[in-house]
């Protein structure tokens, strides 16, 4: 049996060399910078949930004056029918 084989080789173990003052000062702007672009993104949300919130009360306002509009416009039609219709008989009876 051959000791020499290189294909049973125990992986080396790697390690990570330390960091230096410099690479530690880029560690704390990277980190700085996670925080500060994570805050930018919570207050555009905080922005973007605000405007739909502002959207949804007038989206909600639209619907009720249309609801009542809805109504009248009903009554009107009614209205408007009734007319035609007494419109309609008296126009046959001058005709006849």
């Amino acid at each position: 049996m051959d000791t020499n084989n290189n294909t049973f080789k125990r992986p080396q173990s790697k390690l990570q060399v330390p960091l230096q003052p410099a690479q530690l000062n880029k560690t704390s702007i990277n980190h700085n910078h996670h925080i500060f672009a994570k805050r930018r993104l919570y207050n555009s949300l905080n922005n973007q949930l605000s405007r739909l919130q502002r959207n949804m009360t007038n989206l909600e306002e639209n619907v009720e004056l249309t609801t009542s509009q809805l109504k009248n416009i009903q009554s009107f039609g009614l209205a408007h029918g009734a007319i035609f219709m007494a419109a309609n008989r008296i126009m046959r009876n001058d005709n006849s």
